[in-house]
């Protein structure tokens, strides 16, 4: 656990969630570590309820799963369900971008740049990957198509413990990706979704790096 921020001015649950997903996302706990509740309760200085509630957020989120003993543990790397759920976003995120471009109102087309920027201005590995995270959710839910939003947000989800991973261990990722979101906000500002089509699929084709990562964590458990 890293040293205890003073708790701002928001409910403890939300707070305690906030925490957990940094650390999550920045290894202090790593895949598959064990997540109990009273113990993160007393190291947080909350009662069980914000942190069970936390864990429930975590757990929809997909950094957290819940086994039939009702253990949580964070989300572990498994080499077969990285790469399905990378072959799937190949799949369907050059869509989105694409419907994207066609449908981003101005305000979209402003936050998603605004969005890119702040990815490329990200001095941590943890503001890089919420940068990232919510850069590419402006991108989908602009598409303005309900159950192909619900699809990759589901899939997103499930892949950033492997990103975050794959960031820990590749810088290469990190800023190719920077450059690469400014890419793709332009083409979409242009409206030109072919571009916009083609460079998502770009962007996400060396994220095979992530079934490397999870078979590496297999090798190494």
């Amino acid at each position: 656990m890293t040293q205890l921020d003073a708790a701002p001015p928001r409910t403890a649950h939300v707070w305690v969630r906030e925490r957990l997903r940094q650390d999550i996302l920045s290894g202090v706990y790593r895949p598959g570590h064990p997540l109990k509740q009273t113990e993160l309760a007393a190291q947080l200085r909350v009662s069980v309820t914000p942190v069970r509630e936390a864990m429930r957020d975590l757990a929809t989120e997909g950094l957290v799963v819940v086994d039939p003993q009702r253990v949580a543990r964070v989300r572990n790397l498994d080499p077969k369900e990285a790469r399905e759920v990378n072959e799937i976003r190949l799949l369907l995120e050059p869509l989105a971008a694409k419907l994207a471009a066609t449908h981003a109102s101005p305000e979209n087309v402003a936050a998603i740049r605004a969005l890119a920027e702040e990815s490329v201005a990200a001095e941590t590995e943890v503001e890089w990957l919420d940068a990232n995270r919510r850069f590419h959710m402006a991108v989908i839910e602009s598409a303005r198509a309900p159950l192909l939003v619900n699809i990759l947000t589901n899939l997103r989800q499930i892949s950033s413990i492997y990103l975050a991973a794959a960031v820990r261990t590749n810088d290469g990722v990190r800023e190719k990706s920077k450059q690469e979101h400014l890419a793709l906000a332009t083409a979409i500002a242009a409206g030109d979704g072919d571009e916009a089509a083609r460079l998502i699929r770009d962007h996400l084709f060396p994220h095979d790096v992530l079934t490397t990562v999870a078979e590496d964590h297999v090798k190494n458990s």
